[in-house]
């Protein structure tokens, strides 16, 4: 089975739980990209007034996406591109973005994710995604069968309680093995976010992943466990 495959069955598998957005929202987090890294993830609500709600958002600082935050419909944003054209939209973060879209430029994001995905849901939703990875061969696909699967969620969404799957045993990714090694040298989950160029947020989220993976209870067990 290909990764992308059996990223988009544990996506079904999700959704067919009817998981809260902000669960949802999490997940596709740290789950979605098939290069293992986390990405920043936000679903927005197009309003009558031309605007876009953040409805939940996860691995973004307060001042850069947070819920409740407005902002307008607009070709001079990703977003408003999306909807506008009604098509996905995939960008590679350069120079290149800030000409394309220079509304943006005014506020720039602190540590720039790698590569962009805006996905336009139906008329009332919207889901971008900031990865730390560059894209690969089949990622077009992936990302039209995750549309798909989203118009379906959003069709029907509703509010129940999910357990999360067991890692234990799992490889860590690359990232993984750098933030397990900071950690062991002792940095603050604020350090290494400034060091590495993810949000604090995001390396809470990497740190409880790296424990699950590892089968230990946190920082203090890491110097009994070799990662590699």
């Amino acid at each position: 089975m290909s990764l992308h495959l059996q990223k988009l069955l544990e996506i079904t598998q999700i959704l067919a739980t009817r998981p809260t957005l902000t669960y949802l929202t999490q997940f596709l987090s740290n789950n979605h990209c098939v290069s293992g890294e986390v990405s920043r993830v936000y679903f927005g609500r197009i309003l009558s007034n031309k605007k876009i709600r953040v409805e939940a958002a996860h691995g973004f600082k307060d001042d850069e996406c947070r819920v409740g935050k407005e902002f307008p419909v607009e070709s001079t944003r990703p977003s408003g591109r999306s909807i506008i054209e009604n098509r996905i939209i995939q960008e590679t973060y350069s120079e290149d973005y800030y000409k394309k879209y220079p509304v943006l430029k005014k506020d720039p994001i602190e540590h720039p994710w790698i590569s962009q995905v805006t996905i336009p849901i139906n008329e009332n939703y919207i889901l971008q995604l900031g990865r730390y990875s560059k894209f690969v061969e089949g990622d077009d696909y992936f990302y039209l069968n995750l549309q798909s699967l989203l118009q379906i969620y959003f069709s029907r969404i509703g509010k129940v309680s999910i357990e999360v799957g067991d890692l234990h045993g799992k490889p860590l990714t690359s990232r993984q093995k750098e933030i397990a090694e900071l950690m062991r040298q002792g940095m603050t989950n604020e350090a290494i976010a400034d060091h590495i160029g993810y949000s604090a947020s995001l390396v809470k989220q990497e740190t409880m992943i790296i424990f699950s993976k590892l089968g230990i209870a946190g920082r203090k067990d890491l110097t009994q466990n070799k990662v590699g």
